[in-house]
């Protein structure tokens, strides 16, 4: 079972002047090809760079990211690193869209096997941490699973050979792997489209 996700990497990102480089990107990256694969869009960079100018406060115009900021006072930094905003952010541009539905966010209260379940539904965005020998978090978007593994757009490349590989359109990685690296407890943090009716 595979939702097909047209890939984005996020190492060829625009960086915006420096401001914020495409190693920063991996959520937008994810979000970005969520949006697009529900809104039947492609997922091309001047896309994404509108986008992350929506949810990032530290460049371009004020949108998303600085209303959520004021909602919750407690973020703080780049906000397009905070759930809560991107789930603000793909449900303001799908509903632009025209794509009706809600983000739905899980902040570890769903186990990792439930990825497949959600998967019939359509992509969805996992966190993980420190996999493929990256110093901290990462976000990944989980496409489908074959009896090998998850499907997943990696937007850095592949976690299995370290990132020596930036191709990361459509890798299998193992269940056992990908659940080391996304699950504490058995329980994951995940966004995902949940379309009305």
């Amino acid at each position: 079972m595979n939702n097909r996700v047209k890939y984005n990497s996020q190492r060829d990102n625009i960086n915006f002047g420096g401001k914020f480089p495409g190693f920063w990107q991996c959520f937008s990256t994810c979000s970005w090809m969520l949006i697009s694969f529900m809104a039947g869009t492609s997922p091309g960079d001047d896309g994404l760079a509108l986008y992350l100018d929506d949810v990032e406060v530290s460049i371009g115009k004020p949108g998303v990211g600085e209303i959520i900021r004021r909602k919750y006072n407690w973020i703080k930094g780049h906000t397009s690193f905070w759930w809560l905003v991107q789930q603000a952010g793909i449900e303001k541009w799908l509903k632009d869209f025209g794509v009706g539905g809600r983000a739905v966010f899980r902040d570890m209260d769903i186990g990792f096997n439930s990825i497949r379940d959600l998967l019939e539904s359509g992509p969805i965005i996992l966190g993980t941490n420190k996999i493929g020998g990256l110093p901290g978090g990462h976000i990944i978007l989980v496409t489908g699973y074959t009896d090998k593994g998850f499907i997943v757009n990696d937007p850095y490349g592949d976690a299995l050979t370290g990132y020596n590989s930036d191709n990361g359109d459509s890798v299998v990685y193992p269940d056992e792997y990908l659940k080391k690296y996304s699950a504490d407890n058995g329980r994951i943090r995940c966004l995902y489209w949940r379309s009305n009716g």
